[in-house]
């Protein structure tokens, strides 16, 4: 069973769960809350989709490691477990009901929301996630893009399934006072774009230390095709954009509030810089990598106080 564990990535499960319930309870419900409104999706439901979701993800992270035993061997970057403490094919039969129970529940979902195509989402995201994991990967840069695509799509997951409940619900609310759902959509991508930007920075910085396993098997990542000391570069540079984000995203929405201020300067200006400081100086490869997935936590951790700044303006 601890190996299962260990196969499914548990940790990323629960940040994954944190995300999704994060998006609900303190972005969404403040959002609607300062506009009169409540959430719509029962509480059994959304707990029906955070489990979807984290099935898809589990379901990558078998797969992946299912192609990637070689390479992983040879880099001897993290220990492999399918093929050695997991069979093949127990790999692949726990791959394909993780993804049936995911797409099962997303169908139940998607018909209670009365939007049955929703579910096309989850069978497409399947889909890519086995490609990547047989093809895409290997391919300079799509690997990289693709991952840090679907995970920015894991805040969005939330207003996805929201947005149509609530549209169906204020109906006649929206038709005579024009009202939309548009800041739902807007604060969500917010955390979708920091949470792409991260999942980026994070895949990069792991390709660095996996060049041996990777380039045996024709993978072609940033190290590989371009050298470790570019990877570097092609790093900083994301964290300067990410920076900089930060900085215009505190101007156009918190410039007011001296305590959003005090987090984005201690808790995320201030890793930022420290974790590109340990890129540029090569220190060890779990430093950097807990560091980089410390601050995606910090950037969702934004959502603690959003509460107490929307109430603040309304």
């Amino acid at each position: 069973m601890f190996e299962i564990f260990r196969l499914i990535r548990l940790r990323t499960i629960a940040f994954t769960a944190f995300t999704m319930y994060a998006m609900r309870f303190l972005v969404i419900l403040p959002l609607l809350d300062k506009e009169g409104g409540d959430l719509q999706m029962p509480e059994g439901d959304f707990s029906l989709l955070v489990i979807a979701v984290c099935c898809l993800v589990s379901a990558a992270y078998v797969i992946n490691d299912y192609f990637d035993t070689k390479a992983d061997r040879i880099s001897g970057s993290r220990p492999v477990i399918v093929g050695k403490t997991i069979s093949r094919r127990a790999a692949i039969t726990l791959h394909t009901l993780l993804n049936m129970v995911a797409v099962g529940i997303a169908y139940y979902l998607a018909r209670n929301v009365h939007h049955s195509e929703i579910v096309f989402l989850f069978l497409v995201i399947s889909a890519i996630l086995w490609f990547y994991s047989s093809r895409f990967k290997k391919r300079f840069l799509w690997g990289n893009l693709i991952v840090a695509f679907l995970a920015g799509l894991i805040p969005l997951t939330v207003a996805t399934f929201e947005i149509p409940l609530l549209n169906e619900a204020y109906s006649d609310v929206i038709v005579k006072t024009q009202m939309d759902f548009n800041n739902v959509f807007y604060w969500t991508s917010c955390f979708a774009y920091f949470l792409f930007l991260n999942m980026l920075i994070y895949e990069i910085n792991k390709d660095m230390y996996s060049v041996n396993g990777d380039r045996a098997e024709g993978i072609m990542t940033i190290p590989v095709k371009c050298g470790i000391p570019v990877a570097r570069k092609v790093i900083i540079t994301l964290v300067a954009v990410c920076l900089i984000s930060l900085v215009v995203f505190f101007i156009m929405e918190f410039r007011s509030s001296a305590v959003m201020l005090v987090y984005f300067l201690i808790g995320l200006i201030v890793p930022y810089l420290v974790y590109g400081y340990s890129v540029l100086k090569n220190d060890k490869m779990k430093f950097q990598l807990r560091l980089i997935r410390l601050i995606m936590a910090l950037c969702i951790g934004i959502s603690l106080f959003l509460h107490h700044f929307f109430n603040c303006q309304a």
